[in-house]
């Protein structure tokens, strides 16, 4: 392994006091944090705690320390999310709410929820942007810790009365949105002095990763965490990387605010070990004030192409991809195309399958849902016997089963373990009835979920059922067992439940990216990777920068959107864009080229 730079080097052995280091691209930010954890768990007792703003971040970090260190029970490594929860999972009784809620997976969810709430109040309105506006004024409230209580002087007393109402739907049926999570673990370390002292108690070293990318809620709850005990904080980040404004993220908070009320030890490091002399050169052409020195031994590519239009752009693209695999001998896996958005790929994706070239799309390109109503049903039930208040899902099980539910029981999971009702056609009764025999016996202990899945793989085997149909439900019980494989690699038996694992889900923790084949991703979905050889696509006025940009702040997130694409690329990075566009109405339109483009040809 390459030796540590002097300045890392010193990085990694400032253990006590808080500190700052900026890092840019290519710098050897995540070995630095690594190593200087585990320096931290050689040369103290204490515990530490590092914060993340991905799972995949959290898992890599995680993955490194293991090669280092044998026993790492002493290390915490976590998204803020996930942190979070657990704060809310174990103290949830202390503001009043109930335990062992469940996070909504889907904002499709959070639209029904909000619909029911306007029924309640008898408001209508079912515009599908006036919901998401009105859910958008709803998280904005949350993050700045505002509940419909506290609103009482504003002028929209109807937004308060659908705010609060949507608030009592989802504490009746013990859920929680993303916000909440953040919402409610502040206000359990504000109301409850004991539960910040015992998280200072337990972790002696607190660092964040990626800490351009904090919005003020993050900090304001990181700040409650160490309000009781030590400055053991170490912030890493690079402003010129901050590209989430959109989710409130503001780089001062870790360049100013930060600075102001920890005064750190300020480490700056600008060493790039990843990107040649050119695309070094053509990022600081964009951002004048990354300090970015090159220490790639060649000089490599960067130009900028037009062509007539995205045909032709596509076109040339592929061909260079096959040129690259077939005659420089690199691996697909090492070449990325990106866009700052996801509808650029088509011409592109087209043009690889004809030349049968294997490419990923990210996360993306993952199967998120059942793909049968068979193995639908199974889930919705799963979220019910996890949560029994869960009216929603509840609901939705009937409509798939076009039944009336039982009004009988008080619990929902009760209900649909005994009513054996099916009045859908496409839903076989035989299959039905090995549904519910599998949620009764999840019912009877949810630990058994592994097991359940694998008699119904071996019963589906033994059916009469059409061979498609039979495909695709064993597909989908090898999407839900692979989930599971996943959340019990991660968690120990005694602390397995299936409310935590449908909680684990929503996370985004079972999910994987696959990076097999050529990588065709957006800017925010590059964040992190490096590949030799990156084309940049689409870079026109209105598209990149994106045409919403308009403020002064929003255009310098886009630079930054840029800064972050370009310097993916270790070795080749070509820009391209379209003279022309098809727009969707079937015209051709003029394109200009992006103001990125005069910069960075200057």
């Amino acid at each position: 392994m390459i030796e540590l730079s002097e300045k890392q080097q010193e990085i990694v052995d400032y253990i006590d006091g808080p500190l700052l280091v900026t890092a840019g691209p290519g710098s050897g930010k995540t070995r630095v944090l690594t190593e200087k954890i585990v320096s931290i768990l050689n040369k103290r007792k204490g515990r530490v705690l590092a914060l993340t703003f991905s799972n995949k971040a959290a898992e890599e970090i995680n993955e490194r320390i293991e090669d280092h260190v044998e026993d790492i029970s002493r290390v915490k490594i976590s998204t803020i999310h996930s942190f979070c929860l657990e704060i809310l999972k174990d103290n949830s009784h202390t503001i009043g709410l109930p335990s062992n809620m469940s996070i909504i997976e889907s904002s499709n969810d959070q639209k029904i929820i909000l619909l029911e709430a306007l029924t309640n109040i008898g408001v209508k309105l079912s515009d599908s942007k006036e919901l998401a506006n009105i859910l958008g004024k709803i998280s904005d409230y949350k993050s700045k810790f505002k509940t419909p209580q506290s609103l009482v002087n504003e002028e929209d007393t109807e937004f308060i009365s659908i705010y609060d109402s949507y608030n009592k739907l989802m504490n009746q049926n013990r859920l929680l949105d993303f916000d909440d999570i953040l919402f409610y673990s502040y206000k359990i370390l504000s109301e409850n002095n004991k539960v910040s002292k015992n998280i200072s108690r337990l972790y002696k070293y607190f660092l964040v990763d990626e800490a351009q990318d904090l919005n003020d809620t993050q900090y304001k709850i990181i700040k409650k965490m160490l309000a009781n005990g030590h400055n053991n904080i170490m912030f890493v980040g690079d402003e010129a990387q901050s590209i989430y404004g959109f989710n409130g993220s503001n780089s001062l908070i870790m360049t100013k605010f930060f600075v102001e009320d920890f005064s750190p030890k300020i480490f700056k490091l600008t060493e790039n070990y990843r990107s040649a002399k050119r695309i070094i050169e053509a990022a600081q052409r964009l951002k004048p004030t990354s300090e970015s020195t090159s220490k790639y031994p060649i000089e490599g590519v960067f130009e900028v192409k037009s062509f007539q239009d995205e045909k032709d752009e596509g076109d040339w693209i592929v061909e260079m991809i096959e040129d690259l695999i077939n005659q420089d001998k690199e691996y697909p896996s090492e070449i990325a195309v990106i866009g700052r958005n996801r509808y650029l790929f088509e011409n592109v994706k087209t043009y690889l399958n004809d030349k049968d070239i294997d490419y990923n799309e990210g996360m993306s390109g993952l199967k998120l849902e059942c793909e049968t109503e068979e193995m639908r049903l199974f889930n919705l039930g799963i979220k019910i016997i996890s949560n029994p208040y869960d009216e929603f899902h509840y609901a939705e099980i009937n409509e798939l089963l076009n039944r009336k539910g039982d009004p009988f029981y008080n619990r929902y999971d009760e209900e649909i373990i005994n009513n054996p009702v099916n009045n859908n056609p496409n839903i076989s009764s035989q299959f039905f009835s090995l549904i519910i025999y599998a949620w009764k016996e999840i019912f009877k202990d949810d630990k058994k979920y592994g097991r359940v899945l694998d008699n119904l793989y071996n019963s589906i085997l033994t059916l009469e059922f059409e061979e498609n149909l039979k495909y695709l439900i064993i597909n989908d019980i090898e999407f839900l067992k692979k989930q599971w494989t996943k959340y019990c690699a991660e968690t120990s038996i005694d602390n397995r439940s299936l409310n935590m694992f449908k909680n684990f889900i929503a996370l985004g923790k079972s999910k994987e990216t696959s990076l097999e084949g050529v990588s065709l991703i957006t800017v925010h979905g590059s964040k992190g990777l490096e590949f030799n050889n990156v084309f940049i696509i689409g870079v026109t006025k209105g598209t990149f920068p994106d045409y919403r940009a308009k403020t002064e702040e929003q255009l310098t997130e886009e630079k930054n959107n840029m800064f972050v694409a370009i310097t993916r690329a270790k070795r080749r990075c070509y820009i391209t864009y379209p003279l022309e566009k098809m727009m969707p109405w079937g015209s051709s339109k003029k394109q200009l080229p992006s103001q990125f483009i005069t910069l960075l040809t200057q």
